[in-house]
């Protein structure tokens, strides 16, 4: 039996560039696809294999199976969707592709990716091992284990939006939104009977069924403390916080895409444009110079200021509207939309 620490040195999960430049398409040619080539990879007496696509490196110790297979069609169509999501709506150019191949892991079972977990963060590790299910990313590298073909992907997808924007991104994302972002990624249909992934925000039941739960408990969390504190700050009061907290992140995406008849769309579609070409604190400074020269520009304020200058002037306003959007999203009868990925609001 192999035991959950490597006993010997991995191979390397080096990076590897891509044709493309910042602001070019990723080149994929659809008609003649660049092959996806396999070699050996193993760790610790752990075998598995490097599949290299012109979009990633995926590290998988997964066996032959539809999850095994779908990864390299899903993560490419993964970095599509994330460019486009929120601008395509907006009218605005897509964000900048990645200048390099994503690398990925997925591992069979948890024990594998706790065992890589514990060789990759040494002493940090104790951290990221108390995930019960999913996995995480750090510097780029996104790291997950099996939890069902679905959900696996869902977290792909989640995962994915922060290598995304770890790799591109030249100002982060306030955590609210970052992680609203990254959820509002997870809704996807990709079955046998269709020619590729179909991303559908809404189709997302799991972060519904938090939402209306926390709606009918009435533990929703205040939006003042949703923008100001970081999920980290919900570990400790329980898992059913930390779900909330992703819940109404989720939701709020979705009302700054659709609430107020899509007032805010275009908004977002700024702020996240500004993040990838590092322009987020030349607007606030711009918007409110008496802040820059306090220093609030990107500090924990600073979800407040974005909400302000990117969003709405009038945060009672707009926090009224957000409450009003989440009590229309859990309507009775709306269940039934959410699992077609249809919009509840429309």
């Amino acid at each position: 039996m192999v035991g959950c620490s490597p006993r010997v040195d991995p191979q390397p999960a080096a990076r590897g560039g891509i044709s493309s430049t910042l602001d070019a398409p990723l080149s994929r040619d659809l008609e003649h696809p660049e092959p996806v080539r396999s070699e050996p990879w193993s760790f610790g007496g752990y075998e598995g294999e490097l599949v290299t696509t012109p979009t990633h490196l995926l590290h998988l110790t997964l066996t032959e199976g539809r999850l095994h297979n779908a990864l390299p069609e899903f993560t490419a169509a993964t970095l599509d969707h994330y460019r486009t999501m929120i601008t395509e709506p907006a009218g605005v150019d897509p964000l900048p592709a990645p200048g390099e191949r994503m690398s990925t892991f997925v591992f069979e079972s948890r024990p594998e990716w706790a065992a890589w977990t514990r060789w990759r963060l040494g002493t940090s590790a104790g951290t990221y091992l108390a995930i019960e299910r999913g996995g995480y990313t750090i510097d780029a590298e996104s790291v997950l284990w099996d939890i069902g073909r679905y959900d696996t992907l869902c977290m792909v997808a989640h995962e994915g939006w922060h290598q995304y924007t770890q790799t591109v991104f030249r100002h982060p994302l306030p955590a609210f939104l970052e992680e609203g972002l990254a959820a509002y990624a997870e809704g996807h249909s990709f079955r046998r009977t269709e020619n590729g992934p179909r991303f559908l925000p809404w189709h997302n039941f799991e972060r519904y069924g938090q939402l209306r739960s926390a709606v009918n408990r009435d533990r929703l969390i205040d939006l003042d403390r949703l923008v100001t504190q970081p999920p980290q700050r919900f570990v400790g009061e329980g898992e059913r916080s930390l779900l909330t907290y992703y819940a109404q992140v989720w939701a709020f995406v979705h009302y700054l895409m659709e609430g107020e008849s899509g007032r805010y769309r275009p908004g977002l579609a700024r702020l996240v444009s500004d993040a990838a070409h590092g322009h987020i604190a030349t607007t606030l400074y711009d918007a409110d110079r008496s802040a820059g020269r306090r220093g609030r520009l990107l500090g924990p304020d600073a979800g407040r200021a974005l909400i302000s200058v990117y969003f709405d002037q009038d945060y009672p306003r707009f926090k009224q509207g957000y409450e009003a959007f989440i009590r229309s999203i859990v309507a009775s009868g709306n269940g039934t939309r959410i699992w077609r990925g249809e919009s509840p609001v429309q």
